[in-house]
Protein backbone atom coordinates (compact mmCIF):
# COMPACT_ATOMS: atom_id res chain seq x y z
CA UNK A 1 0.00 0.00 0.00
CA UNK A 2 3.18 2.22 0.79
CA UNK A 3 4.54 1.72 -2.67
CA UNK A 4 1.31 2.24 -4.42
CA UNK A 5 0.96 5.79 -2.45
CA UNK A 6 4.75 6.86 -3.53
CA UNK A 7 3.79 5.68 -7.13
CA UNK A 8 0.76 7.83 -6.86
CA UNK A 9 2.55 10.92 -5.72
CA UNK A 10 5.02 10.21 -8.20
CA UNK A 11 2.84 10.25 -11.22
CA UNK A 12 1.19 13.38 -10.17
CA UNK A 13 4.41 15.20 -9.65
CA UNK A 14 5.01 14.30 -12.99
CA UNK A 15 1.90 15.27 -14.57
CA UNK A 16 2.21 18.27 -12.92
CA UNK A 17 5.80 19.35 -14.13
CA UNK A 18 4.11 18.04 -17.38
CA UNK A 19 1.76 20.85 -17.19
CA UNK A 20 3.78 23.36 -16.36
CA UNK A 21 6.40 22.58 -19.14
CA UNK A 22 3.69 22.63 -21.58
CA UNK A 23 2.51 26.25 -19.50
CA UNK A 24 6.05 27.98 -19.87
CA UNK A 25 6.57 26.22 -23.89
CA UNK A 26 3.05 27.91 -24.32
CA UNK A 27 4.14 31.01 -23.20
CA UNK A 28 7.51 31.53 -25.07
CA UNK A 29 5.64 30.74 -27.93
CA UNK A 30 3.43 33.54 -27.50
CA UNK A 31 6.14 35.96 -27.11
CA UNK A 32 7.09 38.20 -29.77
CA UNK A 33 10.73 37.89 -30.29
CA UNK A 34 11.45 40.62 -32.97
CA UNK A 35 9.01 43.28 -30.86
CA UNK A 36 10.48 41.81 -27.75
CA UNK A 37 14.22 42.56 -29.73
CA UNK A 38 13.35 45.70 -30.20
CA UNK A 39 11.96 47.12 -27.28
CA UNK A 40 14.87 45.55 -25.30
CA UNK A 41 17.11 47.96 -27.86
CA UNK A 42 14.82 51.03 -26.87
CA UNK A 43 14.51 50.17 -23.26
CA UNK A 44 18.50 50.05 -22.87
CA UNK A 45 18.77 53.20 -25.16
CA UNK A 46 16.31 55.08 -22.76
CA UNK A 47 17.95 53.90 -19.14
CA UNK A 48 21.46 53.75 -20.31
CA UNK A 49 21.68 57.08 -21.60
CA UNK A 50 20.30 58.30 -17.74
CA UNK A 51 22.61 56.40 -16.32
CA UNK A 52 25.50 58.17 -18.16
CA UNK A 53 23.98 61.32 -17.57
CA UNK A 54 23.43 61.03 -14.14
CA UNK A 55 26.74 59.73 -13.76
CA UNK A 56 26.80 57.71 -10.54
CA UNK A 57 28.22 54.85 -12.08
CA UNK A 58 31.18 52.97 -11.93
CA UNK A 59 34.25 52.93 -15.25
CA UNK A 60 33.46 49.29 -15.53
CA UNK A 61 29.49 49.90 -15.93
CA UNK A 62 29.94 53.27 -17.98
CA UNK A 63 31.89 50.98 -20.07
CA UNK A 64 30.11 48.42 -20.47
CA UNK A 65 26.73 50.52 -21.38
CA UNK A 66 29.07 52.27 -23.87
CA UNK A 67 29.78 49.04 -25.83
CA UNK A 68 26.31 48.18 -25.37
CA UNK A 69 24.86 51.15 -26.69
CA UNK A 70 27.50 51.48 -29.13
CA UNK A 71 29.05 54.75 -28.29
CA UNK A 72 32.09 56.64 -27.68
CA UNK A 73 33.77 58.62 -24.88
CA UNK A 74 33.78 61.21 -26.75
CA UNK A 75 30.01 60.74 -27.58
CA UNK A 76 29.26 61.75 -23.64
CA UNK A 77 31.76 64.08 -23.13
CA UNK A 78 30.75 67.57 -21.58
CA UNK A 79 27.03 68.42 -22.87
CA UNK A 80 27.38 66.73 -25.44
CA UNK A 81 25.47 63.75 -23.06
CA UNK A 82 23.00 66.13 -22.37
CA UNK A 83 22.55 66.98 -26.11
CA UNK A 84 22.73 63.18 -27.54
CA UNK A 85 20.10 62.53 -24.45
CA UNK A 86 17.38 64.63 -26.21
CA UNK A 87 18.63 62.78 -29.40
CA UNK A 88 17.69 58.97 -27.87
CA UNK A 89 14.41 60.45 -26.49
CA UNK A 90 12.90 61.90 -30.19
CA UNK A 91 13.95 59.01 -31.68
CA UNK A 92 12.51 56.29 -29.52
CA UNK A 93 9.25 57.95 -29.28
CA UNK A 94 8.75 57.92 -32.63
CA UNK A 95 9.43 54.47 -32.84
CA UNK A 96 7.39 53.99 -29.86
CA UNK A 97 4.14 55.59 -31.24
CA UNK A 98 4.81 53.39 -34.21
CA UNK A 99 5.24 49.90 -31.35
CA UNK A 100 1.67 51.18 -30.35
CA UNK A 101 -0.73 52.07 -33.61
CA UNK A 102 0.20 48.11 -34.25
CA UNK A 103 0.37 46.88 -31.44
CA UNK A 104 -1.56 48.96 -28.43
CA UNK A 105 0.60 48.74 -25.34
CA UNK A 106 3.06 45.43 -25.58
CA UNK A 107 1.55 42.92 -22.68
CA UNK A 108 4.05 41.02 -20.86
CA UNK A 109 2.43 38.16 -22.57
CA UNK A 110 3.48 39.10 -26.05
CA UNK A 111 7.18 40.12 -24.94
CA UNK A 112 7.98 39.28 -21.25
CA UNK A 113 9.89 41.57 -18.86
CA UNK A 114 11.09 43.71 -18.56
CA UNK A 115 10.54 44.78 -22.47
CA UNK A 116 6.81 45.32 -21.92
CA UNK A 117 8.59 48.34 -20.03
CA UNK A 118 10.07 50.23 -22.67
CA UNK A 119 6.92 51.89 -23.38
CA UNK A 120 6.26 53.29 -20.74
CA UNK A 121 9.62 54.65 -20.08
CA UNK A 122 10.13 56.19 -23.37
CA UNK A 123 6.13 58.05 -22.91
CA UNK A 124 7.27 59.42 -19.43
CA UNK A 125 10.40 61.57 -20.88
CA UNK A 126 8.34 62.68 -23.45
CA UNK A 127 5.95 65.50 -23.72
CA UNK A 128 3.09 62.75 -25.24
CA UNK A 129 1.97 61.45 -21.40
CA UNK A 130 -1.38 63.45 -21.83
CA UNK A 131 -2.20 61.70 -25.22
CA UNK A 132 -1.19 58.19 -24.00
CA UNK A 133 -1.93 58.28 -20.77
CA UNK A 134 -5.46 56.49 -20.72
CA UNK A 135 -3.18 54.15 -22.84
CA UNK A 136 -1.21 53.80 -19.78
CA UNK A 137 -3.97 53.20 -17.41
CA UNK A 138 -5.46 50.53 -19.18
CA UNK A 139 -2.03 48.64 -19.29
CA UNK A 140 -2.03 49.37 -14.91
CA UNK A 141 -4.93 47.74 -14.90
CA UNK A 142 -4.28 44.48 -17.27
CA UNK A 143 -1.07 43.90 -14.57
CA UNK A 144 1.37 45.29 -17.37
CA UNK A 145 2.38 48.51 -15.34
CA UNK A 146 2.80 49.19 -12.17
CA UNK A 147 0.25 51.64 -9.64
CA UNK A 148 3.86 53.12 -8.85
CA UNK A 149 4.73 53.56 -11.90
CA UNK A 150 1.45 55.46 -13.55
CA UNK A 151 1.81 57.10 -10.23
CA UNK A 152 4.76 59.19 -11.57
CA UNK A 153 3.34 59.16 -14.86
CA UNK A 154 0.30 60.79 -13.15
CA UNK A 155 1.97 63.17 -11.00
CA UNK A 156 4.89 64.58 -14.43
CA UNK A 157 1.34 65.12 -16.56
CA UNK A 158 0.14 67.14 -13.66
CA UNK A 159 3.09 69.25 -13.26
CA UNK A 160 3.76 69.81 -17.10
CA UNK A 161 0.84 71.17 -16.78
CA UNK A 162 1.73 73.34 -14.28
CA UNK A 163 -0.93 71.84 -11.85
CA UNK A 164 -0.20 70.14 -8.21
CA UNK A 165 1.27 66.61 -8.15
CA UNK A 166 -0.70 63.92 -5.98
CA UNK A 167 1.68 61.45 -5.35
CA UNK A 168 5.22 63.56 -4.67
CA UNK A 169 7.12 62.00 -7.14
CA UNK A 170 8.54 64.65 -9.20
CA UNK A 171 11.41 66.88 -8.48
CA UNK A 172 11.98 69.90 -10.71
CA UNK A 173 15.49 71.21 -11.66
CA UNK A 174 15.97 74.60 -12.73
CA UNK A 175 17.95 77.87 -12.07
CA UNK A 176 17.77 80.03 -9.62
CA UNK A 177 17.54 84.10 -9.32
CA UNK A 178 20.99 83.55 -8.84
CA UNK A 179 21.59 81.27 -11.85
CA UNK A 180 22.32 78.26 -9.54
CA UNK A 181 20.62 75.16 -10.60
CA UNK A 182 18.72 73.86 -7.52
CA UNK A 183 16.09 71.07 -6.96
CA UNK A 184 12.69 70.83 -5.28
CA UNK A 185 9.75 69.47 -4.95
CA UNK A 186 6.97 70.11 -6.85
CA UNK A 187 3.84 71.68 -5.11
CA UNK A 188 1.67 68.82 -3.67
CA UNK A 189 -2.09 69.12 -3.94
CA UNK A 190 -2.99 67.41 -0.36
CA UNK A 191 -0.23 68.15 1.56
CA UNK A 192 -1.72 67.06 5.05
CA UNK A 193 -2.67 63.61 2.90
CA UNK A 194 0.43 63.11 0.72
CA UNK A 195 1.43 59.71 2.69
CA UNK A 196 -1.41 58.13 2.96
CA UNK A 197 -2.00 58.26 -1.07
CA UNK A 198 1.52 57.38 -1.44
CA UNK A 199 1.06 54.43 0.32
CA UNK A 200 -2.38 53.64 -1.42
CA UNK A 201 -0.42 53.40 -4.37
CA UNK A 202 2.26 50.98 -3.47
CA UNK A 203 5.26 53.27 -1.91
CA UNK A 204 6.63 51.78 0.26
CA UNK A 205 9.02 55.53 1.45
CA UNK A 206 7.34 58.32 3.02
CA UNK A 207 7.74 61.51 0.99
CA UNK A 208 10.23 62.56 3.38
CA UNK A 209 12.23 59.07 3.13
CA UNK A 210 11.58 59.99 -0.49
CA UNK A 211 13.28 63.01 -0.76
CA UNK A 212 16.28 62.27 1.97
CA UNK A 213 17.02 59.48 -0.52
CA UNK A 214 17.12 61.78 -3.25
CA UNK A 215 19.46 64.83 -1.80
CA UNK A 216 16.19 67.13 -1.63
CA UNK A 217 15.47 69.67 1.28
CA UNK A 218 11.81 68.55 2.00
CA UNK A 219 10.35 72.04 1.51
CA UNK A 220 7.03 72.60 0.30
CA UNK A 221 6.21 75.53 -2.62
CA UNK A 222 2.56 76.38 -3.78
CA UNK A 223 2.35 76.88 -7.41
CA UNK A 224 2.94 80.90 -7.40
CA UNK A 225 5.89 80.99 -5.20
CA UNK A 226 8.32 78.84 -7.60
CA UNK A 227 8.56 82.15 -9.75
CA UNK A 228 10.28 83.80 -6.65
CA UNK A 229 13.22 80.72 -6.86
Amino acid sequence: MKSFKIIFLTLLTLISCNRNDKKDNSEKENINLELKSTLESILLKDQGIREIVNGNLSDKRKTELLTQMNLSENDIDGNRKFNLMRKIDSINIVEVENIIDKFGYPSKSLVGEPANKAIFYVIQHSNKINKYLPLIREATKNGDISQTSLAMMEDRNLMEQGLEQIYGTQIKGQANRKGEWIYFLWPIKNVDSINVWRKQAGFVQTVEEYLKEMDVEFKLYEINELSEL
